[in-house]
């Protein structure tokens, strides 16, 4: 009986690392070289200095020209830490991957069924459990984060909601808003 315990707990523990190698594998970052590869069309902004030397930030598009959205959401994070040539570009740029990240939204709200995304300082307990993985209690949980709180001040905030979990965040960050 042991012995067959420690395989199963052998079994698992093999089965999470190759899972976590697997992720490592999925989530992979573009090297340097592969982003140099890149036409100009895969970034948000292309600024010329004075020598005429092209200056390409925070690409979002891949080598086939697909929106990557982990791209999209990184350069959003970083898009205040580019040392701008013209800072009228910062602008331009920001509405850029805005509109790339609020069509992958949409897409993501339609393929789940949903009118629209659920507004987690509004929604009834009835609107939030139509998102996926949220039940009765998930959605209680919710609305008495967002009463302690004062609402939500970000969709991040939901990972702190007991019961909201990695994956569950994973799932629903793109069908809910905070507006």
């Amino acid at each position: 009986m042991l012995i067959k315990s420690l395989q199963w707990c052998s079994l698992g523990i093999v089965g999470i690392f190759l899972l976590f190698i697997v992720s490592l594998a999925l989530a992979e970052e573009w090297s340097q070289r592969y982003i140099e590869s890149l036409p100009d069309s895969a970034f948000a902004s292309i600024e010329i200095i004075k020598d005429g030397k092209k200056i390409r930030h925070l690409p979002h598009h891949n080598n086939v020209d697909e929106v990557d959205i982990f791209y999209v959401k990184s350069a959003l994070g970083r898009i205040h830490q580019v040392k701008w040539v013209d800072p009228a570009n910062f602008a331009k740029a920001k509405v850029h991957l805005e509109q790339h990240y609020l069509a992958y939204k949409q897409k993501r709200v339609k393929a789940f069924g949903l009118k629209s995304t659920v507004n987690i300082n509004k929604a009834s307990d009835k609107e939030l459990m139509q998102l996926p993985h949220i039940g009765e209690k998930r959605a209680q949980n919710i609305i008495e984060y967002r009463k302690t709180h004062g609402g939500f001040k970000s969709i991040g905030e939901l990972r702190r909601v007991p019961g909201i979990g990695p994956k569950i965040f994973k799932d629903i960050e793109y069908l809910v808003t905070v507006e």
